[in-house]
């Protein structure tokens, strides 16, 4: 081992090790990222990401089960990996790098507390860190996953309308969509079926919409990525 390095290996172990979590959902007709208040010294923002210190014995998926498990009461939901995030003074306390997940759940699937608040995604307050940059990087990430995997059905309950699957297209691009078209689309891709039953929606007149529910088994035998075009209307 060279003699410098060797001279100065502790400096090599200055360093911690985080995780944060991106979690979406979809409610009321919005996206929507928890975030949790700081309380920590330092924090430039009242408001951050999901996320904790990595413990010497623990690796990166132990530790998102094990903030899932204590901040959101599971971790059998949907998330992957984004990236690493290394810039040097992105914590106040020292050197911290962190590993970045997202996650979809359904909204009512998770416990929640006075520290814990979901947000829209596009008026999400400033928030500490480099969460935000970590945030811009998960929508991009998210909606690219829309277009190419059947994800939107992580954010919707078991049984369904159509109308809830595009208003998350429409809201995630924030573009207005040919509603029929899209409709389409989805009924001859084989991911959804219709359970014979109708929605009563509140204040509605006329014709009830047609309940559905995603062949998640059908998808999982395809092994392969979709594609779910969309059109905006111009």
């Amino acid at each position: 081992m060279n003699q410098t390095v060797s001279e100065d290996i502790g400096l090599f172990f200055n360093a911690a090790f985080s995780i944060d979590l991106v979690l979406f959902t979809y409610h009321e007709g919005r996206i929507k990222v928890l975030l949790q208040k700081k309380e920590e010294s330092g924090a430039s923002q009242e408001m951050a990401l999901i996320g904790q210190l990595i413990q010497p014995s623990e690796d990166t998926k132990q530790s998102l089960n094990r903030l899932a498990e204590s901040r959101l009461g599971r971790s059998d939901f949907y998330r992957k990996q984004l990236r690493a995030f290394t810039e040097l003074g992105r914590h106040p306390m020292g050197r911290v790098v962190t590993v970045a997940y997202y996650g979809l759940v359904t909204y009512d699937t998770i416990a929640t507390d006075e520290r814990l608040e979901w947000h829209d995604i596009y008026k999400a307050p400033p928030l500490s860190y480099d969460h935000d940059k970590i945030l811009k990087v998960a929508i991009h990430r998210f909606k690219k996953g829309l277009l190419r995997h059947a994800t939107v059905f992580e954010m919707l309950p078991k049984e369904f309308i159509l109308k809830e699957v595009l208003d998350i297209y429409e809201v995630a691009f924030q573009e207005k969509l040919d509603a029929p078209n899209f409709r389409r689309q989805l009924m001859t891709s084989g991911l959804i079926k219709p359970v014979g039953e109708l929605r009563a929606m509140k204040g509605q007149m006329g014709r009830r919409p047609q309940v559905y529910i995603f062949e998640k088994d059908k998808y999982s035998q395809k092994k392969k990525k979709i594609n779910i075009g969309f059109h905006p209307i111009a």
